[in-house]
């Protein structure tokens, strides 16, 4: 199974970082700049509205179904007409409530095309989420790792043609939301062949009792996915509506946020695999302890050094990104990704939750985080704004990432292989001691960076919190 988990990470981190980056700072960044601070923070206001209550489209059935296919493959095909007429339905019911709630907070009448593209936007996403349940599932996840990079593929290539050809001048917000959208409808396309190729066309087939079945089963999962969405979206629109120049402070935030939701996202390719993995072992009672070790190695050390990194370049970094970053940028920022280290928590021990069942469990924390993070927001945006935003998050994220290690520790009683917090402790703090260096000593940024990499490279292949050989031999077998 280590096998599989290698190089299934492997392939998915290649294309990933081969597209993801590219698009990031060579469409996202340059795009903010370009359509300028307030119509950007209108934008991702809009996008994170219509992204709150996504999981309406899907409600859990995506993770249920990963699980499900990992630990039964032969029951691909038995429920794709009904799950395929339930999922339109829920669509249904995602436009009618995000349309609602938009009127219903009070946004501006002007924006309703906005609104309408940006929901068929995720409607796409949704899909092709939901079509990467049965690429994981079955372990296919070469498949999986192309799907989870032709809507950024196509973004790059639309972004690409719209900011450095001179077909279209001058840039509006309206030419950036059309090529985002079609961006995900062409990946929804992909999806849907895929679809079919590996289960059958869908047909609409109504069935009453097999709705209320699934909904029961998998109404855990996508509570638990909504409350996640909350307490990773929310920041914005609370700045959009409490703070007075809501939208520029949007902007602000989302110069940060954009770096760790990039982080974030190659973080979701290992729970994307851990999951079916962890959900396998689990069901043939085997021990899951190497692989979570594995895996939370990976993404805290190299966690560690990306904190140190940006926090000692930040303004370097952000200036080098954005015409108007400031102070607020650099100082949101380091809250934001110190942020990225309980996320990992998420990533690790809150997918072996979700594959051992323990949903109930998952959502009073995600309550706890969700009820964090709300009333911070409205104690500290109104007066710090974009900081006051990126305190918040690291705070509920903190919260939520311990109880979780809290659970799989002592409630399934697994643990981490010996010897695995000491090491990372003490990469923590040589790096933490980098930091401090970096503002002590005149250090030479570039001397700084290459000594920093040379520290971490070291200090991690030495105490072999990556073990090289382990994950050679598994590639070797591979």
């Amino acid at each position: 199974m280590q096998q599989i988990f290698i190089r299934g990470l492997g392939i998915t981190l290649l294309l990933n970082l081969l597209v993801k980056p590219a698009t990031i700072f060579g469409v996202d960044v340059v795009m903010q700049n370009q359509i300028g601070a307030k119509p950007y923070g209108d934008f991702s206001a809009f996008l994170n509205l219509t992204f709150l209550f996504s999981m309406l489209l899907d409600m859990g059935i995506t993770n249920y179904m990963t699980r499900l296919i990992a630990q039964h493959p032969h029951l691909i095909r038995q429920y794709s007409h009904q799950l395929f007429t339930m999922r339109l339905v829920l669509a249904g019911v995602y436009v009618l409530w995000t349309v609602s709630l938009y009127f219903i907070i009070g946004f501006p009448i002007d924006y309703w095309w906005m609104l309408i593209l940006l929901i068929i936007h995720q409607i796409s996403i949704n899909t092709v989420n939901y079509v990467r349940a049965y690429t994981g599932g079955l372990m296919k996840f070469e498949l999986d790792a192309v799907l989870s990079v032709v809507e950024r593929l196509v973004y790059l290539l639309f972004g690409v043609l719209l900011l450095y050809t001179t077909f279209i001048r001058p840039i509006s917000l309206g030419w950036f939301v059309g090529i985002f959208v079609a961006s995900s409808f062409i990946s929804f396309l992909f999806a849907g062949f895929v679809y079919v190729s590996l289960v059958e066309f869908p047909k609409w087939k109504w069935n009453t009792i097999f709705f209320k079945a699934i909904f029961k089963q998998s109404f855990p999962y996508a509570l638990l996915v909504i409350l996640m969405m909350l307490n990773s979206r929310l920041d914005t629109v609370f700045i959009k509506l409490m703070h007075p120049d809501g939208a520029t402070q949007v902007s602000y935030y989302v110069q940060g946020f954009r770096l760790l939701d990039a982080c974030w996202m190659f973080g979701i390719l290992f729970g994307g695999i851990l999951l079916p993995i962890f959900s396998r072992l689990l069901k043939e009672k085997e021990s899951v302890s190497s692989i979570m070790t594995n895996a939370f190695n990976l993404l805290i050390s190299a966690g560690l050094l990306m904190v140190v990194l940006s926090i000692g370049t930040r303004e370097e970094l952000f200036s080098a990104l954005y015409v108007d970053a400031n102070q607020m940028t650099y100082d949101s920022w380091i809250f934001l990704s110190i942020s990225f280290l309980p996320m990992c928590f998420t990533l690790v021990f809150g997918t072996l939750l979700t594959a051992n069942g323990s949903l109930r469990q998952l959502n009073i924390m995600a309550i706890i985080a969700l009820s964090i993070n709300i009333l911070l927001n409205i104690l500290l945006i109104p007066v710090l704004g974009a900081k006051g935003a990126a305190i918040t998050t690291l705070t509920a994220q903190t919260v939520f990432g311990v109880l979780q290690w809290i659970l799989v520790r002592y409630r399934m009683n697994e643990r981490l292989q010996k010897a695995a917090w000491m090491k990372l402790a003490s990469l923590g703090i040589v790096l933490g001691t980098m930091l401090v260096l970096r503002y002590v000593v005149e250090w030479n940024i570039i001397y700084w960076i290459a000594t920093l990499f040379f520290v971490w490279f070291v200090w991690t292949f030495s105490l072999r919190i990556i073990d090289v050989r382990a994950v050679l031999s598994l590639l070797k077998k591979s």
